[in-house]
C-alpha cells in the first residue's frame, strides 16, 4: 500500500527507507553509532509500540482542550464578559484559521526529520510558512483590514472589533514559539517519545493558570487571554526545548536536506487540510443561519461542536501515529488493526450517550444545558458513534499517505469535504429539517466519510500501481513469461 514501505521491505535487509545499505562494514559502522532505544528503526511494529506512541498524544490533546476551557474561564468572570469573550473568541477563531498551516509544519517534520541538517532547513522553511501568515495578522491587527473583518464578516461591535484586532496582534507572536515547538515535538515523535509532549503541555496548562492569575489581578480585558496563550505557548516550547536538546545532539550531522521544492510539494495539501478544518464548522454555520430558528440551531451546534472536540480530539492525532509508526509496508497490517481498536473504543464510548442518565448528566449536570437544549441536542448525540468511526478512518488514511509522501490527494479530499458539507447543509434545509444539532452531526459525518472514500481509492491506487507486485526483476519476470 505504501510505496516507500514496499520498497522497505522488498530488500534483503530491514533498512528504513532512506537507508544508504552500502555494505556490512558500513551497516556495522553505523549500527554502533545508532543511539540506544532506536532499535525500533529496524523492527516491526507492535501495538504495544502504537498503544505507547497514541496514549501520550490522547492525553495531551485533552489537556490542550482543557488549557482553551481555562482561559474562558477567567474571562468570563470579569467585570462585563460578553464583549470581551466576544472579542477573545473572534481573534482567536480567525487566528487559528488563517494560522492553521503553521500546525501542518509538525507534520512536516515527522516525515523528513533525519539528522541536523534537515532539522535546520525545516526551521528556514518553517519560517517561511510563519513570516508569510504574521503579515496576515499585523496587517488585521495594524490597519483598517481588521475593522473590516471583524465588524463586516463577523459583525461585531466597534469596541469588540478593536479589542479583537489587538488579539490578532498578539497572537502573531505566538508564530515564532509554534515553529520551534513544530520541530521539537516532531523530534520528539521520530524518536517515539511522545510522553514528553504530554509533559510539554502539562508544563503549558501550569504556566497559563499562572500567568492568567497574575494578569487578571492587574488589568482586565480579552487582551489577558490573547497575552495568557502566547505566553503559554512560549513556556511549553522553552521547556520542549530543553528537553529535545539530547536528542537534537545524537542526530548525525548530515549534508543533504531536502529542497524547499519537496517541502513545499509535501506540505501545502496538507495546509489546506488543516484550513478546511476550520472551514467545515464555518460552512455548517452558513446553512444552520437561514434555519426558522438561527439563534437556537447555531447555540445547539455550537455546544455540540465542543462537546465533540472534548470526547473526539485525540483522533485527530491518530494521524500522527499512523505517519511516525508506519515504516514498512509489513506495519500497515498492525496500524489497521489498531485504528479498528481505537475507533471501536471511541465508537463505544459515544454509545453510551444512548443511555438516558448519561445523557443527563453530561448534557445538563456537566454542561449545563437547560432541558429544552439538551433534549434538542440528544438526537444528533445519537449518531456520535459514527462520526467517531468517519474520523478514524480518514485519520488512518490521511496518515497512510503522509507516510508514503503522497499528500496531494489529502487536498482534493479537503475540498471534496467542503463540498459535501454544503451539500448536506443546502439539502437539508430545503428539506425542512429544523433541528441544527442533527444537521451539523450529518454534515461531520458526511464530511469525514466523503474523505476517507476518496483517500482510500488513492490508497488502493498506489497500491495496485506502485506496489512491489509491480516492481519485480527484469530477470525474474522474464523466467516467469518462458
Amino acid at each position: 500500500m505504501l510505496r516507500g514501505a514496499a520498497e522497505a521491505d522488498s530488500g534483503a535487509s530491514a533498512e528504513p527507507p532512506g537507508g544508504s545499505g552500502g555494505g556490512g562494514g558500513k551497516a556495522a559502522a553505523a549500527s554502533a553509532r545508532t543511539p540506544a532505544g532506536r532499535d525500533f528503526r529496524r523492527r516491526r511494529t507492535s501495538l504495544g509500540d502504537a498503544f505507547r506512541f497514541f496514549l501520550p498524544l490522547m492525553l495531551m490533546a485533552e489537556l490542550m482542550m482543557i488549557s482553551h476551557a481555562v482561559i474562558s474561564a477567567f474571562l468570563a468572570r470579569m467585570t462585563d464578559p460578553e464583549p470581551i469573550l466576544a472579542a477573545y473568541s473572534i481573534a482567536f477563531y480567525f487566528h487559528a484559521t488563517i494560522g492553521s498551516p503553521i500546525w501542518a509544519c509538525q507534520f512536516v517534520a515527522v516525515s523528513y526529520i533525519r539528522d541536523r541538517a534537515s532539522m535546520y532547513r525545516l526551521l528556514l522553511f518553517s519560517l517561511q510558512v510563519a513570516g508569510a501568515i504574521a503579515l496576515v495578522m499585523f496587517a488585521v491587527g495594524l490597519t483598517p483590514l481588521g475593522d473590516w473583518i471583524f465588524r463586516t464578516l463577523f459583525g461585531a461591535g466597534p469596541e469588540v472589533a478593536s479589542a479583537a484586532r489587538r488579539c490578532a496582534l498578539i497572537f502573531t507572536f505566538s508564530m515564532l514559539f509554534a515553529v520551534v515547538r513544530s520541530l521539537v515535538y516532531g523530534l520528539f515523535m521520530v524518536e517515539r517519545k511522545t510522553i514528553f509532549v504530554t509533559l510539554g503541555t502539562v508544563v503549558r496548562l501550569a504556566g497559563l493558570a499562572v500567568v492568567l492569575a497574575g494578569l487578571t489581578a492587574f488589568i482586565e480585558g480579552a487582551e489577558v487571554g490573547a497575552i495568557a496563550l502566547v505566553a503559554c505557548i512560549g513556556i511549553e516550547t522553552v521547556f520542549g526545548v530543553i528537553i529535545a536538546r539530547p536528542f537534537f545532539r545524537r542526530l548525525p550531522a548530515g549534508s543533504n536536506p531536502p529542497s524547499y521544492r519537496e517541502l513545499w510539494k509535501f506540505s501545502w495539501p496538507i495546509m489546506i487540510m488543516q484550513t478546511a478544518e476550520s472551514g467545515v464548522v464555518f460552512t455548517v454555520n452558513l446553512f444552520l443561519g437561514r434555519l426558522v430558528r438561527p439563534e437556537l440551531a447555531l447555540a445547539a451546534f455550537g455546544l455540540l461542536d465542543s462537546l465533540m472536540r472534548v470526547l473526539l480530539s485525540p483522533l485527530r492525532n491518530f494521524i500522527q501515529t499512523v505517519q511516525a509508526l508506519v515504516r514498512f509496508r509489513r506495519d500497515v497490517g498492525v496500524i489497521v488493526t489498531f485504528a479498528a481498536i481505537v475507533g471501536g473504543g471511541f465508537a463505544g464510548m459515544m454509545l453510551l450517550f444512548h443511555l438516558a442518565p448519561v445523557r443527563t448528566w453530561a448534557l445538563e449536570g456537566v454542561m449545563g444545558l437547560p432541558p429544552h437544549m439538551a433534549e434538542y441536542v440528544t438526537p444528533a448525540l445519537s449518531f456520535g458513534f459514527l462520526l467517531a468511526l468517519a474520523m478514524a478512518c480518514a485519520s488512518l488514511a490521511r496518515g497512510l499517505l503522509i507516510a508514503a509522501k503522497r499528500t496531494g490527494a489529502i487536498a482534493i479530499a479537503s475540498a471534496v469535504r467542503l463540498l459535501m458539507v454544503g451539500a448536506i447543509g443546502g439539502a437539508a434545509v430545503l428539506a425542512g429539517v429544523s433541528n441544527g444539532a442533527l444537521i451539523g452531526m450529518y454534515a461531520l459525518i458526511g464530511a469525514f466519510l466523503a474523505e476517507s472514500a476518496v483517500l482510500l481509492a488513492r490508497l488502493l491506487w498506489i497500491d495496485r500501481n506502485l506496489g512491489p507486485r509491480r516492481r519485480r526483476p527484469r530477470r525474474t519476470a522474464a523466467i516467469e513469461q518462458a
